[in-house]
C-alpha cells in the first residue's frame, strides 16, 4: 500500500437520486486541504453509496442520473444508467469484478457496458469494456466499482436496466464492511469551491490517473479535474473514455460549433454543465451520436441557446454553462484533440 492510502477522507451531506436517498454525513472532524482532498471528495462518493449498502451489494440506478444539484456527483451524464459497489481487495491487493455475457432474449438488444475501478485516491487502474472476468491489482484498501449500461435512447431504458443484470462482484473480503473517516465538511466545501473556480479559470481539460505514484501525476490538477468532475480514468486508446472540457460560455446568445466526426470506437456525446459542475436543468442539456443529424457533408453541427429549427439544438434557457465532449473507445486524433468543436460561433 502507498503512503497516499493513510491521507484524510471526507463526507458529503444528504442527497437524493431517483429514489436513492442519501443520509446526512456524520459529525467531522478532519480538515481537508488541497492535498487530501482527492481522496476526500472519493470517500465522500464512497459514502454516499454505502450508506444504500454498496459494501454488501451492487446498487443500481433504476433510471438517468438527474440534472442539477439533485445529481449525487459533479459531472454525471445520461449516456448511461449507473451501478455502484464498494469492494475490499483480498490479502494480495487485488479485487475481481466482470460483466457477464449477453444471453440472446426476444426484446432485448446487446448494449455497452463497463467497468470501471477507482481507489480510495482516486485513481483508476482499470476500464474495461464489454463482457469479461478482471483481476485488478489497487494501491488502497478498498476500491470503489462503478457500472455503466449504455443508453441509446433516453425513452426507453429497457436494454440498459436489464444489462444491469450481467454486472458482479467479487465482496467476500468485505467483512464488516467499509468505513468512512472523520472529516470536517466546512473545510471540504470551501476547497471545493475553490478548485472549481480554478479549473474553470484554468480552461483546462479532465485528467485522472492510472497510480498516485506515478511519475507524471500533477496532484494539483489531478484534484482540480475531481472537483469539477470525479471519476474519471486515464486514455486507453479504443478502449477508455476521454472528456473534453470548455470554458464557460454565454447562455443568452444563439451559437454553434460544427466539428468532424469522432473516429471513437463506441460513441461520443456532448452535455450542458452549470458553474458547479452539474447537468443544466433545461428540456434538452445532452446530445450523443446516437441521436444527432449529420451534415450533407460528414461532419456535426451542435447549436446551443438557438430555435427549436436550429441542428442539434441544446437548451440553454438562458443560462451560462460548460460542455463536456465525451469520446467512449476513444480515437488516436480525439486523443491527441485533433477535432474541433469546443470553440462556439455567435449567430
Amino acid at each position: 500500500m502507498n503512503t497516499l492510502s493513510n491521507l484524510p477522507l471526507a463526507m458529503m451531506g444528504s442527497l437524493t437520486i431517483a429514489g436513492l436517498a442519501i443520509a446526512e454525513s456524520p459529525k467531522t472532524t478532519i480538515i481537508v486541504n488541497d492535498a487530501n482532498f482527492s481522496r476526500a471528495v472519493t470517500d465522500r462518493f464512497m459514502g454516499n453509496w454505502d450508506r444504500r449498502g454498496a459494501d454488501k451489494h451492487i446498487v443500481h440506478l433504476p433510471g438517468l442520473a438527474p440534472a442539477g444539484p439533485k445529481a449525487p456527483v459533479v459531472r454525471m451524464n445520461q449516456d448511461a444508467i449507473y451501478s455502484s459497489a464498494i469492494v475490499r481487495a483480498d490479502a494480495e491487493g487485488y479485487v475481481r469484478v466482470g460483466i457477464k455475457e449477453h444471453v440472446e432474449k426476444e426484446g432485448f438488444n446487446d448494449i455497452y457496458t463497463s467497468v470501471h475501478i477507482v481507489d480510495e485516491n482516486s485513481s483508476s487502474p482499470a476500464y474495461k469494456v464489454g463482457p469479461g472476468d478482471h483481476k485488478i491489482k489497487i494501491e488502497t484498501d478498498w476500491a470503489f466499482i462503478i457500472f455503466r449500461a449504455g443508453v441509446e435512447d433516453k425513452s426507453d431504458l429497457k436494454n440498459a436496466l436489464h444489462a444491469q443484470q450481467r454486472f458482479y462482484v467479487d465482496m467476500s473480503n468485505n467483512g464488516d464492511g467499509w468505513e468512512a473517516g472523520g472529516f470536517d465538511q466546512e473545510s471540504l466545501e470551501k476547497v471545493e469551491k475553490r478548485l472549481k473556480e480554478e479549473f474553470l479559470e484554468a480552461g483546462e481539460d479532465f485528467i485522472y490517473y492510472a497510480s498516485a505514484d506515478g511519475r507524471d501525476v500533477d496532484l494539483g490538477r489531478q484534484a482540480r479535474s475531481n472537483a469539477m468532475g470525479w471519476g474519471g480514468m486515464p486514455i486507453e486508446v479504443g478502449v477508455s473514455n476521454i472528456y473534453r472540457n470548455t470554458k464557460q460560455f454565454d447562455g443568452s446568445q444563439c451559437q454553434q460549433t460544427t466539428f468532424d466526426v469522432p473516429n471513437n470506437k463506441y460513441f461520443t456525446s456532448i452535455t450542458l454543465y452549470d458553474s458547479a459542475g452539474y447537468m443544466l436543468e433545461t428540456p434538452r442539456f445532452s446530445i450523443n451520436s446516437y441521436e444527432w443529424d449529420v451534415n450533407a457533408d460528414g461532419t456535426v453541427t451542435i447549436s446551443f441557446g438557438c430555435d427549436e429549427g436550429a441542428p442539434n439544438n441544446l437548451i440553454t434557457d438562458g443560462n451560462d454553462y460548460t460542455y463536456t465532449v465525451r469520446n467512449y473507445g476513444v480515437s488516436v486524433d480525439v486523443q491527441y484533440d485533433r477535432f474541433g468543436g469546443r470553440e462556439l460561433k455567435y449567430l
